[in-house]
């Protein structure tokens, strides 16, 4: 990116220093012509002409490629952060993709967000734990059956929160689980 910068800034004083002395040399030639008093011409006029669309097509076509170039630059930029924020995602969604073992102490709720998975590996240490304002239970996917409110949750068991909506577990006494997804204990 800094290459880029740095070679568009030697071209803006390339084309600059080239205009100043196709300019100085058009100003100056008719006054070597008065000067040498020779009545030689140095340049003819079709020769300036000639010379000058030369210089006004460099001076375009230059200019076309620094719009270009820069928003070229700009678009790159965009790309960047673009890639640099999905990258983050990936790794956010990597990271809940993986059970994570937790300690949970006694009397705290764990409370897991739509599609969270909860193994519970203390034996009678957990009860389901569903708020007022949730529909419904945890359900049980290994034994098939959906757990209520205060339900013990047998050890070894795979729990999955269908909506994040204030379900989770309940620990009674310091329980070790294993979840995977997006949850909040408090």
């Amino acid at each position: 990116m800094k290459e880029l910068k740095s070679l568009i800034k030697k071209r803006h004083i390339f084309i600059l220093v080239a205009f100043i002395c196709c300019f100085a040399l058009l100003q100056l030639a008719p006054a070597a012509r008065a000067e040498s008093g020779s009545g030689r011409v140095i340049y003819d006029s079709t020769y300036i002409d000639k010379l000058e669309a030369t210089l006004r097509s460099l001076i375009q076509s230059t200019g076309d490629d620094l719009k270009k170039q820069m928003s070229a630059s700009a678009s790159n930029t965009n790309l960047e952060k673009k890639l640099s924020d999905t990258e983050k995602e990936l790794a956010a969604l990597k990271e809940s993709m993986v059970f994570k073992v937790v300690k949970l102490p006694a009397g705290k709720i764990m409370l897991g967000d739509s599609s969270a998975e909860i193994i519970v590996r203390t034996k009678g240490g957990t009860t389901a734990y569903i708020e007022k304002t949730a529909s419904g239970g945890l359900s049980n996917l290994i034994s098939g059956k959906d757990l209520k409110n205060g339900e013990v949750i047998p050890d070894n068991q795979l729990l999955l929160v269908p909506n994040g909506d204030g379900r989770g577990i309940k620990a009674s006494k310091d329980s070790y689980v294993m979840v995977k997804g997006i949850y909040t204990i408090k």
